[in-house]
């Protein structure tokens, strides 16, 4: 599972995002990358007005845009990553 954050300057929402990713990324173990809008001028058009945007890549693609909350956010990444988690054989 792959986790994408884009963000903006001065964006608190963002901030806590991506504290929070990294904290479900320690214990999760998922690759995680945090992009900044300001230097890709079509992203940033696209995304203006919803940061945070969170990409979960899986076998599926998810997009997380504002407003989420941190808890919903928590939530979905769980849920991903169980959902992708290669099965266990005995």
């Amino acid at each position: 599972m792959r986790v994408l954050l884009y963000s903006k300057a001065d964006c608190h929402l963002c901030d806590a995002f991506h504290f929070e990713l990294l904290d479900l990324q320690s214990e999760l173990g998922f690759a995680y990358e945090k992009r900044h809008l300001q230097e890709n001028d079509a992203l940033f058009a696209q995304f203006d007005g919803y940061f945070p945007v969170v990409d979960i890549e899986t076998d599926e693609h998810i997009r997380l845009t504002s407003p989420t909350s941190q808890r919903q956010l928590r939530a979905r990444i769980r849920q991903s990553a169980v959902l992708s988690a290669p099965a266990q054989t005995l």
